[in-house]
């Protein structure tokens, strides 16, 4: 099943109805190589005739967002797709969830990456200070394997 077609099916399961705009900035997002900033997403709604207005592409992505089916990346404001591949993902009703983003500095791609040793992090944050940490948010930035790769030959 495809991404679009997860994420709809999420959405029809919490009782939201599938109009036509959510299933198409889903597609978007799908269809994206990376990640999408709201302007980019109105952008190609009106190249392909299907015009939606600003606030509605903003009320949708806060949907997604809310409904961890889409995350905004902290650096660049820009909203990607979450990776629904993996059952145990940040969709499945997981309160305790985190993601976070690798994001290569070179060609700009981003991956996700769930890593649950960093709520031992967490655990011991809250501890060693008493603050009541409710989420956190962490972006690795560097070079991706191929931009690794690629540098490593101009330095030679």
């Amino acid at each position: 099943m495809s991404y679009a077609e997860q994420a709809l099916a999420v959405l029809k399961a919490r009782g939201y109805r599938i109009t036509r705009p959510r299933r198409r900035v889903l597609e978007l997002l799908q269809g994206a190589e990376g990640a999408l900033s709201i302007q980019e997403i109105k952008e190609l709604l009106d190249r392909a005739e299907e015009p939606v207005d600003m606030v509605s592409v903003y009320r949708i992505v806060d949907c997604l967002e809310d409904n961890a089916l889409v995350h905004r990346v902290l650096s660049t404001g820009k909203i990607r797709r979450c990776d629904l591949e993996n059952e145990a993902h940040c969709h499945r009703e997981q309160h305790d969830h985190c993601h976070h983003n690798l994001i290569c500095r070179e060609c700009g791609s981003i991956t996700e990456l769930h890593c649950p040793g960093l709520d031992t992090l967490q655990d011991e944050v809250a501890r060693q200070t008493g603050f009541h940490i409710e989420e956190h948010n962490l972006e690795f930035l560097g070079l991706c394997p191929r931009c690794a790769a690629r540098e490593g030959d101009f330095r030679a």
